[in-house]
């Protein structure tokens, strides 16, 4: 029973992640996720944290970067744009984020690549 439990846990934290790279572009709060999950925000956070290694937030923050990177570098848009598709409140709030993630600013990144 405790490995179909697993089994069962795995699948649908990877449902889970894939809803969420469905909906990076939207707001997902602990609280959004949490109802899509079915699970109060606290046992969410625990058993995404025990999946993944990261918190739900965190985890987030990283995809919607990944993807904001990729699209730096196939894009034309604005640093601006970008930052507002991925949920950013402000051009200045993703750049250091996405400093902080990349050790450079989104405008280095988008000229070294």
């Amino acid at each position: 029973v405790a490995r179909n439990k697993g089994m069962y846990r795995a699948s649908f934290i990877k449902e889970l992640i894939d809803w969420i790279q469905d909906n990076l572009e939207k707001p997902l709060s602990i609280n959004i996720v949490a109802r899509k999950s079915g699970y109060s925000p606290w046992h969410l956070q625990r058993l995404f944290k025990e999946a993944t290694g990261d918190s739900l937030a965190k985890y987030i923050r990283k995809e919607r970067l990944q993807n904001a990177a990729s699209d730096l570098v196939n894009s034309h848009r604005s640093i601006a744009d970008i930052a507002c598709q991925y949920q950013f409140d402000s051009h200045q709030s993703f750049s250091r984020a996405f400093k902080k993630m990349f050790a450079m600013t989104p405008t280095s990144y988008r000229k070294k690549k």
